[in-house]
């Protein structure tokens, strides 16, 4: 899978966000405002940077080389919205604790989608200086 410097760019920023929204959801006493703010910016950020690519950077016909990390990413980031959505709602300590947890579990899924994209790119990007030094 090779993306274009921008696409990678848009995954590193992704990464980063995810990260910060990590740091949010692992304090003690989470802003609960503060964190459905956040994640509403990551959101927008992947619908608006990622899902929506340059018209000239992807052939229409052609789904984008990491089409199932974008799946998979997408549902993610639903989710992610679900237990934001609980956590501000929870009433209980426990519960709410519950739901810090699967944030940050979910966090830590998304941020490993956006890893392997990234991962998968610095391998292809090893792999062809390699391939040019072979000659006939």
């Amino acid at each position: 899978m090779i993306l274009s410097e921008d696409r990678r760019q848009c995954y590193e920023e992704l990464e980063q966000a995810l990260e910060q929204l990590q740091r949010t959801v692992a304090q003690d006493k989470v802003d609960r405002a503060a964190l459905a703010i956040e994640y509403k910016k990551v959101q927008q950020f992947f619908g608006n940077q990622i899902m929506r690519a340059d018209s000239g950077e992807l052939d229409a016909s052609e789904p984008p080389p990491e089409q199932s990390y974008l799946t998979e990413i997408h549902k993610q980031l639903r989710l992610l919205g679900t237990d934001v959505t609980f956590l501000q709602a929870a009433k209980q300590p426990a519960t709410a604790e519950a739901r810090q947890t699967a944030a940050a579990e979910r966090l830590n899924t998304l941020i490993g989608y956006c890893g392997a994209v990234l991962q998968k790119k610095s391998a292809a990007e090893r792999a062809r200086p390699d391939a040019e030094l072979i000659t006939e």
